[in-house]
Order: structure tokens, then C-alpha cells, then sequence
């Protein structure tokens, strides 16, 4: 493709969208339409950040795209996955893509209660990384940055990790068992079906970094832990409302969604207390209707409020693996 040639609405569209497309099956999920690293098993180690572009120019957010797509297609395989997603920030940066925003991609609405530190938070494109180790996420961002330095600069970038047991619901830094009931994969909460064209088959991705307050929940007695939880810490049962209940999809008119969670450990802060908790990611088909709802409903009532603060958010569009036909980049 020449770089120099002036670049239209939709020749950017589908650089944008080919720079999700992995270039080997290998790096596919199971079906080949959707992006890896969403209803593939968890991998045990994640690598996620935030990018913003340098400039307005679409000819260079194309410059990046290209690069990574090739890239991204040598990095996936059996050990790591690469998922893509592009925020709202990014169609108001590049005018040439202002008309093809699809309606859920909205900045999240401010809820009660948390502390987001924008600079860890958002941007025009978000990049998560899926592993078996902690050296092939790293080593993926890594180089993904490398490319990208050119064209956009590294906003945010966070690790995380998961138990390794074998079970589909890790335990988080509280010591409980996540046991969210997750959607039908292949069901209608989970892929957009009839959005703008481009995005059919894809997802939108909810980034919360949460903040545990370990120091304190490790003082409390463990009969208090279980009822704010609603679980009971050992078998991971429902034994009452809590925490579990309020974000069940039966109290939430059966919004619901793809959960993915992550411990992340960040040392200590100013006060020598410690910084850990989780990185939650939800993919579902509108963010507006499923994560908000939900979440508004946590921030209001949630007894784990006084254990926890969101402090880092984002949004995030994730286009089909497939938009542009296999073996077009080839």
C-alpha cells in the first residue's frame, strides 16, 4: 500500500480494522471471526495499556495500524493473544472517522464513590495481551510500543496475573472465588449484530482498575468478609446477597457480561499502605445498557464500597477479526 496516496474515510476504516486481523488462524479464536483473547480460555498473565495517537493525521494512524497488523500476526499463538479496541478519543482526534463512531462507544458516565486518574485511564487505542507467562505479555506490549513510537505515544500500561489452577473463576486479592455467572459465549449480550458495518461480530470492552483496601479487609472477621461477599469464601456457594446479588443479572433487568479479572500488585503508596486489587474487563455488545446499569446499582449500594475505589476506567470498540476477509493482508 502507498503511504503517500491521500487516505479516504474508508481506507482508513479498514486499516483500522485490519490492524485487529491476525494474519495466521493460529492466532484466532475458535471460529475465526471474532478477535483472540475474548471467549478463548484466560490465559494466565495480561499486559494492558493505553495509546494516543501523536497527530491528527490519518495517514499516520494508517502507518501505525500497518505496522502492527503484521506484527500482531507473528505475536499470536498458542502462548499469547493480542486484542485491539479503539476509544471514543480516537474518533474525535482523526476527523476523517468522526462519522463512522458507532453509538455505545460513549466516555463512561462519572459513578459515586470513585477516584479514576484519567492519565491511566482511556485513550485512542487499547491493547491487551493474553500469556502462560509474565515475559510473553510483557514481551508483546513491548514490542507493539516499539512500532507504535512514531505515530503514538504509551498513555497508561498495567499488568496483571490469575490463579493457575485450573478453575474458570480465580480468586481475587480478598481470597474469594470471582464467581461471576457468565453469559452464553455466543449469545446476543456478547457481539454487536447490528451496529455500523464494521463493527458486526465485535464487542466493546469496559476497562476498571479497582483498588482492593487490603490492610483493612484483612482485619475483618471472616463471617463479615462472606455476607458483604454473598459467597462463602471456601466452596465459593451463594450464601446471601451481598455483593454477588446486587451484580447478578437477575437484579439488574438480566444485564449481563462477559467477566475477565486480573490481580494486579502495585507496591505500596505515600502511607505505606498496599496497592493491589483487580484489573475487571467486560465485553458485551453496549456498555450503555449493560455495564452502566449494573455498575450505577454497585456504586450505590455495594457493602464493598468501603473496601475498594475504582481508579482507573475505559471504553473501548473491539471490530470482528474477519471485517476485511481472511488472507487480504497476505
Amino acid at each position: 500500500m502507498n503511504t503517500a496516496r491521500p487516505l479516504g474515510r474508508r481506507a482508513l476504516l479498514a486499516a483500522v480494522t485490519a490492524a485487529t486481523l491476525p494474519v495466521s488462524l493460529s492466532s484466532r479464536d475458535d471460529r475465526g471471526i471474532h478477535q483472540p483473547g475474548i471467549v478463548s480460555p484466560p490465559m494466565p498473565f495480561l499486559a494492558l495499556a493505553g495509546f494516543d495517537l501523536r497527530s491528527t493525521s490519518a495517514q499516520e494512524a494508517r502507518r501505525l495500524l500497518q505496522g502492527w497488523t503484521a506484527s500482531i500476526g507473528r505475536l499470536g499463538d498458542s502462548r499469547r493473544t493480542v486484542t485491539i479496541g479503539f476509544g471514543p478519543s480516537m474518533f474525535d482526534r482523526v476527523a476523517e472517522l468522526a462519522d463512522r463512531r458507532p453509538g455505545p462507544l460513549q466516555p463512561l458516565p462519572p459513578f459515586p464513590g470513585e477516584a479514576i486518574d484519567d492519565r491511566a485511564s482511556h485513550g485512542d487505542i487499547c491493547v491487551q495481551v493474553c500469556a502462560t507467562t509474565p515475559a510473553a505479555a510483557a514481551d508483546g506490549l513491548r514490542t507493539l510500543l516499539n512500532i507504535a513510537r512514531p505515530q503514538a505515544g504509551l498513555r497508561w500500561r498495567q499488568f496483571g496475573y490469575r490463579d493457575q489452577d485450573g478453575t474458570a473463576d480465580p480468586r481475587n486479592p480478598f481470597g474469594f472465588r470471582d464467581g461471576t455467572a457468565n453469559l452464553d459465549l455466543a449469545g446476543r449480550d456478547l457481539w454487536v449484530s447490528d451496529g455500523n458495518g464494521w463493527m458486526n461480530g465485535g464487542t466493546y470492552l469496559v476497562m476498571r482498575r479497582i483498588r482492593l483496601l487490603l490492610d483493612t479487609w484483612d482485619r475483618t472477621a471472616l463471617a463479615d468478609q462472606e455476607a458483604m461477599i454473598g459467597r462463602a469464601k471456601g466452596s465459593g456457594d451463594r450464601i446471601g446477597a451481598g455483593h454477588a446479588g446486587l451484580a447478578a443479572p437477575g437484579g439488574n433487568n438480566g444485564a449481563t457480561m462477559l467477566r475477565r479479572s486480573y490481580s494486579y500488585d502495585g507496591g505500596v503508596d505515600v502511607n505505606g499502605l498496599q496497592d493491589s486489587g483487580l484489573i475487571f474487563l467486560a465485553y458485551q455488545r453496549d456498555p450503555g445498557r449493560q455495564f452502566v446499569p449494573v455498575q450505577r446499582r454497585l456504586a450505590a449500594g455495594d457493602p464493598l464500597n468501603a473496601f475498594s475505589q475504582h481508579v482507573a476506567s475505559g471504553v473501548f470498540a473491539c471490530p470482528p477479526a474477519s471485517f476485511l476477509g481472511e488472507g487480504l493482508l497476505l
